[in-house]
């Protein structure tokens, strides 16, 4: 109820004596000073004349004011109302009674208006519904209250004779209800839309029920309730508002029930006395406010539903990119979800962290879950790197390798077929002893085996290395051999490629080929930037395109320094370098243990490469054990 204020020259002018009727009906407070409150303030002349800013002040935040008197020349741009001097009893009440509803109907207003601007910022939909039925019975008093949404399908089927008939079933679902007297064991359930119910009735005729005793409802109606739940919890169902949900089309998408408004918005309905002296009917100011946050609801729900199936939309798209990543390189699977949990994961836990550099950080939901899909993406480039680049699993390729292994059967043969040649050449000349024909064999059979420890040295070069792999003399020496073709054309044993890529000292990959690989991260960052991303997920390409970033400068594609590299990424960085030292899948090199691995981020963390404060979080929390499933 909306409060009353009396603030005269003379404090007993008003008096509960002089006006009984009028303290019994409002809320009266004879104060000294104008009220910080809204309400309506009853004035007299002399405060009217004599304190017209602080009367101006109370105007512009939503009160009401009324002069108990006539004399109100200068001042009827402030006043609600005024009264003859003195007012009668009679003439007092009215003039209340006016402006409190004023008041009352202003600040339902106003409270409708937050309400709408709640509902529109509301992005879950659970708490969106729960926000919509609690704010209905807020602004109503009501003890209790239930929201249907409609549901259905609505689609074109097409027959096998090419006929289309479209399908069409709708029906009510019970998604959420809400007592202040009583205990609840919700469940949902479904309801037809029919007149068989009062939702249902009210979803199929799209009319708006204010029933004042639900036990008695109007003859003409078909509907009955169902006193299950007031049966079972001794609960009394009076007075009920039941409006539909419109949208913007004029469609019913649901139904708000309201129960019990009560006189008292914070008193309990617990006894039966309760609900004969504590429960009003719903008037037809609620009927119009509760109708108005419906619509608002309705459009609310909808936009939600938008909102849902785009983020469905979003999260299909991301999850295809990551399927098309993984089919070009089949050796990383699993790579980027399992990066995306720890990274994840790592936010959160540095999010809650009591203490430390990042005890002030905060990521919402909303950013963890633009990081989330910033990390599944992060390696999406690779689409853009040579396929055979990409699997290279040795330091030549299978076909380089295949020409190697050929080549070092060529130089066999030819071996073989110039010593067999030259013996044959002596003997049909009588020119060489058996002891000599020996020799020669001897230094057939040592060359052979000079080719085969050559043949194993390239073997055991071509394996990729996790730490760099230094003896390298002998490829060096070998870059140096020739052998003489069968045509007689002297040849190398390794061509300059071949020696260039065997002499790779780390890994698998040449200057001209890491920088291949690395050039995935601006083929990511690129693409991603070309996406119309939402608001809330606009950072997508700037937090994906520096995972392989260091803090000191030394990383690739663009050498950020710390400055340059977001939280969020430096999260993803320890993600990703754990996974793809401790992963299994990996062809080119063994996987390695987690103690280990850990060590090796020590020791980037220690060469200020990786982010110290974040890799602490990382392995107290053991966010690691995020990354242990596909």
């Amino acid at each position: 109820m909306c409060p009353v204020f009396v603030w005269t020259s003379e404090r007993g002018s008003l008096s509960a004596e002089e006006y009984p009727a009028v303290f019994e009906r409002f809320e009266i407070s004879l104060v000294d000073s104008p009220p910080a409150e809204p309400g309506v303030m009853l004035v007299d002349a002399q405060r009217l004349a004599l304190d017209r800013a602080s009367i101006e002040a109370f105007v512009k935040a939503g009160g009401a004011v009324v002069a108990t008197t006539l004399d109100t020349d200068g001042f009827d741009d402030l006043l609600f109302d005024a009264t003859s001097t003195p007012p009668t009893e009679a003439e007092l009440l009215r003039k209340l009674r006016n402006a409190t509803r004023y008041v009352d109907s202003q600040l339902r207003l106003e409270e409708l208006n937050a309400i709408g601007i709640a509902l529109s910022a509301e992005r879950n939909h659970e708490r969106l519904l729960e926000l919509i039925l609690s704010k209905a019975r807020e602004i109503t008093n009501a003890d209790a209250g239930s929201l249907f949404l409609v549901a259905g399908i609505d689609e074109r089927v097409e027959h096998p004779d090419g006929r289309e008939e479209r399908v069409t079933s709708r029906w009510l679902k019970f998604r959420l209800a809400q007592n202040d007297s009583r205990p609840l064991r919700f469940e949902e359930s479904i309801l037809p839309i029919s007149s068989g119910s009062i939702a249902g009735y009210v979803a199929e005729t799209g009319e708006t029920l204010n029933l004042e005793d639900a036990y008695a409802p109007p003859t003409d109606k078909p509907f009955a309730i169902n006193r299950s739940f007031d049966e079972a919890t001794g609960y009394r169902t009076v007075s009920m508002l039941v409006v539909p949900m419109l949208n913007q089309e004029d469609e019913t998408i649901g139904v708000l029930q309201l129960i019990n408004k009560k006189k008292e918005r914070d008193s309990r309905l617990e006894n039966p006395n309760d609900f004969d002296d504590g429960v009003l009917s719903f008037d037809e100011n609620d009927e119009r406010l509760v109708r108005s946050l419906a619509s608002q609801a309705a459009v609310s729900v909808e936009n939600n539903d938008l909102y849902r199936q785009r983020e469905h939309l979003f999260e299909r798209f991301v999850l295809a990119a990551v399927k098309a990543i993984e089919s070009r390189d089949p050796t990383t699977e699993g790579h980027s979800h399992r990066v995306a949990r720890m990274t994840t994961e790592l936010a959160v836990v540095t999010t809650r962290a009591p203490k430390g550099r990042y005890a002030e950080f905060c990521l919402g939901d909303e950013q963890i879950r633009e990081l989330n899909y910033a990390a599944l993406l992060h390696d999406f480039g690779k689409v853009g790197v040579k396929e055979k680049v990409l699997l290279k699993a040795t330091k030549l390729f299978h076909g380089e390798l295949s020409g190697v292994r050929q080549r070092f059967k060529t130089i066999r043969r030819t071996l073989e077929a110039q010593y067999l040649r030259q013996m044959l050449d002596r003997l049909l000349q009588n020119d060489a002893t058996p002891d000599q024909i020996a020799q020669m064999k001897e230094e057939l059979s040592c060359k052979l085996i000079a080719v085969e420890a050559a043949g194993r040295s390239i073997e055991a070069a071509n394996k990729p290395t996790v730490t760099e792999f230094s003896d390298f003399d002998k490829l060096q020496e070998l870059g140096q051999l020739t052998y003489e073709d069968i045509d007689g054309t002297e040849l190398p044993y390794l061509n300059d490629d071949e020696l260039h890529s065997l002499l790779v000292t780390k890994g698998t990959l040449t200057g001209e080929e890491r920088e291949q690989i690395e050039s995935h991260v601006e083929h990511t960052y690129e693409f991603l930037s070309t996406i119309p991303w939402t608001k809330d997920l606009r950072d997508i390409p700037v937090l994906a395109r520096s995972h392989h970033e260091k803090l000191d400068g030394t990383g690739y594609p663009r050498q950020f320094h710390a400055d340059d590299i977001p939280p969020q990424t430096r999260m993803m960085t320890i993600a990703d370098i754990y996974d793809a030292l401790t992963a299994k899948d990996r062809p080119y090199k063994p996987a390695i243990k987690t103690e280990r691995a850990l060590a090796i981020l020590e020791d980037e963390a220690n060469s200020g490469k990786i982010d110290r404060a974040l890799l602490d979080l990382f392995i107290e929390a053991k966010v690691f054990h995020h990354g242990l499933t596909n």
